[in-house]
């Protein structure tokens, strides 16, 4: 290997290390301890203008690989070749690539056709569909000390102003459907903004236009072309290597082979569909509808930040495709109260909304919505509707017929406590109480945790 292709294999690889040690907006990533961002030294005047080679043969004439939608990727490129030559003075994790584009690979996967269809259908460069490998590894929990989250990593208050809700039920930023959309519109207006040049878009997206259209206006006036190169030392540290690490990250996914990289394939095919459900339903029982998972169903609607979603509707759910079909008709063979999952509770006389709260394993919040109440106020005699996190019955908490009916404990850890010998005690399965407490099945208990145990009674 000579000595051109060696150093901008190392390039490439400091740079898109750098992504995992993502700065204040950004979630971090469990990868080693990177080269800092400072030791790169960044000296662009006449240097040649790409740092990768241009694949062989028409990329377009392969964009319907149904195999590999990296080649789609691919085909939309149009910012990749704007990444400069820059020798960095130190060498890093050179083996430690192929793991973070592995890591890129597996993340990305159940959301990234979804994203760059959207991202086609808008005319844009087609590396922006990467654009949340930098901000979060594509993880949709992600969230940041500065308070950024989803994918896309927004912060409340641009997130208000593309209108993306959050409550005590949703949070719109972690939402894969709703969040691109608002991104993409973002990202639009800042191209708009900044004389239609994506490069400065991607820096605003990062550090805010106001930022970016100074730093503009000071070179200038500095004699400086306005581009980002000019002014790239005089935005934020964050923002100076956030477009090189696009752009790297580009260029790796753009030539793997030259990096002596292998890019799993992911297939060139539609993997989400976009479902409205018009009434509040438990999050477990669409799951059950869908045949997922619980954690699978989260996974791809992060955005619903209880096990149920708002009482409110209509609903957006994202499903696997092939699912769609198959829990539609499933739903609509449900009463609203099958959908939901609920129970009555008549208040006894001393009682309150925080110690019913707690007896159920619910919150004060929940059961106000529920109930459509105002203030905390109840009486003696008051029957409380109260949503449960499992398998919906329906029942009242002591029906005056004997016959059986849930009735839901909260049960505190203690020392020694499993899942296993709570199941046993209380005469359900463990399979019930991961389901009713959002739990995997091997998670420890700590003592002084709350779990929900829902048993059956004749009272």
């Amino acid at each position: 290997m000579n000595w051109t292709k060696f150093t901008a294999i190392v390039l490439v690889a400091l740079l898109v290390y750098g992504c995992a040690r993502l700065p204040a907006r950004q979630v971090q990533l469990d990868l080693p301890v990177p080269v800092r961002s400072a030791d790169l030294d960044w000296s662009f005047p006449g240097e040649p203008q790409h740092a990768a080679r241009e694949p062989e043969g028409d990329p377009h004439q392969q964009k319907w690989d149904p195999d590999n939608i990296w080649v789609r990727v691919r085909a939309g490129f149009r910012l990749s070749g704007h990444l400069p030559y820059s020798w960095p003075k130190k060498l890093s994790w050179y083996e430690q690539r192929q793991y973070y584009m592995d890591r890129i690979t597996e993340q990305s996967a159940p959301y990234l056709h979804f994203v760059l269809e959207e991202v086609e259908r808008r005319g844009m460069p087609t590396e922006i569909a990467l654009l949340p490998v930098v901000e979060s590894g594509y993880q949709p929990f992600a969230y940041s000390r500065s308070g950024a989250a989803g994918i896309w990593q927004f912060i409340p208050s641009t997130a208000r102003h593309y209108g993306l809700k959050h409550n005590a039920w949703y949070d719109g930023r972690r939402d894969i459907y709703a969040s691109t959309h608002a991104a993409l519109d973002f990202l639009q207006d800042l191209y708009k903004r900044l004389d239609n040049d994506w490069l400065l878009a991607l820096a605003a997206y990062n550090s805010g236009g106001s930022t970016v259209q100074r730093a503009v206006r000071t070179a200038l006036r500095n004699g400086g072309s306005g581009d980002f190169w000019s002014i790239r030392h005089l935005l934020p540290r964050e923002t100076r290597h956030y477009v090189p690490k696009l752009l790297a990250i580009s260029a790796m996914v753009r030539d793997p082979e030259y990096y002596d990289l292998r890019l799993k394939e992911i297939p060139d095919e539609p993997r989400l569909i976009h479902l409205q459900v018009d009434e509040q339903i438990n999050l477990a029982v669409a799951a059950r509808l869908a045949r997922l998972s619980l954690d699978e169903l989260r996974q791809l609607n992060p955005g619903y930040t209880r096990l149920l979603t708002p009482p409110d509707g209509p609903h957006d759910l994202l499903l696997p495709v092939e699912k769609g079909a198959h829990f539609k008709w499933q739903l609509s063979q449900l009463s609203p109260a099958e959908r939901v999952g609920w129970i009555y509770h008549t208040v006894s006389p001393g009682e309150s909304l925080i110690g019913i709260a707690r007896r159920y394993g619910t919150t004060v919040a929940a059961l106000r919505a529920s109930n459509r109440l105002r203030g905390s106020t109840i009486h003696p005699g008051d029957r409380l509707r109260i949503v449960t996190a499992g398998e919906p019955t329906g029942r009242a908490v002591g029906r005056e017929d004997g016959s059986p009916s849930h009735r839901g404990v909260t049960h505190t850890v203690t020392n020694g406590d499993t899942l296993w010998s709570l199941a046993r005690r209380y005469g359900v399965t463990v399979a019930q109480l991961v389901r009713w407490n959002a739990i995997a099945t091997g998670t420890p208990l700590v003592p002084g945790q709350k779990l929900v145990v829902r048993v059956y009674s004749n009272t």
